[in-house]
C-alpha cells in the first residue's frame, strides 16, 4: 500500500499521530528529522547553527525524494518542508493529509520545546505565530485536511484511515 505523509506546522501532532497510525495499519513510521539527524549524526538544532536553514531545506528535499515512493509507512515531516515548492509539488502527488490545529494549541504544545531552533528568539510567541500565518496558504492548499484540536491521536488515526480507504477507492 502506498505511504501516508503527514503534514503541518510544528506541534500539530505529526509525530504522536504517526505512531498511532503506524501501529494501527501495521506501517514502519518514519520521521524526517529524525531521518535526518541520524544520516547528518546531528541534532536538527545543530544543523540549523552550522550549516543554516537552507542547508537544512536542501536535506529535507533529498529525504522527500527518497521516500516519495515508499510503501507501508507512515511519514512525518517537519513543519517547514513546505517551504519549498518542489518538496509540495512531491507532496500533492502523494497522499499527503495536513494535520490543522489552532493556532493558540499549537502554541501550548511547543511553548517549553528548546529543541525547536526557529523558536530560539527573544520572543517565540511572535515568531511562531508569525511562521504559522505564513505557512498556513501553503498547506491549505494540499487536498485533505484533519483538524487536530480536542481529539486524541487514536481518533485522528481513525480519520486518516477512513480518508486513506476512500482515497484508494478512487
Amino acid at each position: 500500500m502506498k505511504s501516508i505523509f503527514l503534514i503541518g506546522f510544528m506541534g500539530a501532532g505529526k509525530t504522536t499521530v504517526g505512531k498511532s497510525l503506524a501501529e494501527k495499519l501495521r506501517f514502519e513510521l518514519i520521521d524526517t528529522d529524525h531521518s535526518i539527524e541520524i544520516e547528518q549524526g546531528k541534532a536538527i538544532s545543530e544543523i540549523f547553527e552550522v550549516d543554516g536553514e537552507s542547508a537544512f531545506r536542501d536535506l529535507e528535499v533529498q529525504q522527500l525524494k527518497k521516500l516519495r515512493n515508499s510503501e507501508n509507512s507512515v511519514i512525518s515531516t517537519g513543519g517547514g518542508i513546505i517551504l519549498r515548492s518542489e518538496n509540495c509539488k512531491i507532496l500533492k502527488e502523494t497522499f499527503s493529509i495536513y494535520l490543522k490545529a489552532d493556532f493558540e494549541n499549537i502554541f501550548k504544545r511547543i511553548k517549553e520545546d528548546k529543541t525547536r531552533p526557529l523558536l530560539l528568539t527573544d520572543d517565540p510567541y511572535s515568531t511562531a505565530k508569525n511562521l504559522f500565518q505564513s505557512r498556513q496558504d501553503t498547506y491549505e492548499s494540499f487536498k485533505y485536511h484533519i483538524t487536530t484540536d480536542f481529539k486524541n491521536p487514536s481518533e485522528i488515526s481513525d480519520e486518516i484511515i477512513s480518508l486513506y480507504n476512500l482515497h484508494a477507492q478512487n
